[in-house]
């Protein structure tokens, strides 16, 4: 019974510990998945080697986007998209 215990309980922990992991590599895959679309091959290189989450990198592709076309451009609206 004590080894039942202790094994659910090493589980719990390995889930408790991974999860957040888990669930930022799934949200960086549906975000990148959804820029992939709108990207060129530089910015995949530079998402590829980003570091933080992919909601920043794509705001940075939206901020970008609004310097060069004027902020709200229509043309940047598939930035915004991808990044909601």
């Amino acid at each position: 019974m004590t080894r039942i215990i202790g094994g659910f309980f090493a589980l719990s922990l390995v889930v408790f510990f991974a999860y957040p992991f888990a669930h930022e590599a799934y949200h960086r895959y549906e975000v990148g998945r959804r820029l992939d679309t709108i990207m060129d091959e530089r910015d995949r290189a530079a998402f590829r080697a980003w570091n933080g989450d992919a909601i920043s990198f794509g705001q940075t592709l939206y901020d970008r986007c609004g310097r060069v076309n004027g902020p709200n451009a229509p043309s940047c609206e598939p930035y915004r998209r991808a990044i909601q």
